[in-house]
């Protein structure tokens, strides 16, 4: 009977050995994903993120971006990035969350408008 009193033992050692490592373990990633909180954060953001390239108008005070073809309103984070172009008609690029309205320019080209002349070298024969 001594015996098999020192096997359970044993046992029940293994058995808790094993399940601190396994704690251990679990632990030692969860302190790895604590310490640097705001870069993994900011990776997730930016998987999110998406880039688009729109046409638009950018409204007078320089807050919003009118997109032509969707009808849709989107508002900027960045101001600084649409200064010049107020009223002006443009394609951005751009970062947009999920399901937000608001974009992030990364980058802004203005639309110059063509008119025909009938005394161009194309419409002369």
């Amino acid at each position: 009977m001594a015996g098999e009193f020192r096997r359970g033992a044993t046992m029940k050692k293994t058995k808790l050995a094993v399940l601190g490592l396994i704690v251990v373990g679990c632990l030692s990633v969860a302190a790895q994903d604590v310490a640097q909180p705001g870069s993994a954060l900011k990776t997730s953001q930016a998987r999110q993120a998406k880039a688009i390239r729109i046409s638009g108008k950018v409204s007078d005070d320089g807050a919003r971006f009118f997109e032509e073809t969707n009808q849709k309103v989107w508002r900027v984070t960045n101001l600084e990035a649409l200064k010049g172009y107020e009223g002006q008609k443009a394609v951005l690029r751009g970062r947009v969350g999920p399901d937000t309205n608001m974009i992030q320019v990364l980058s802004i080209r203005g639309l110059s408008t063509y008119t025909a002349n009938s005394g161009d070298s194309a419409f002369r024969r």
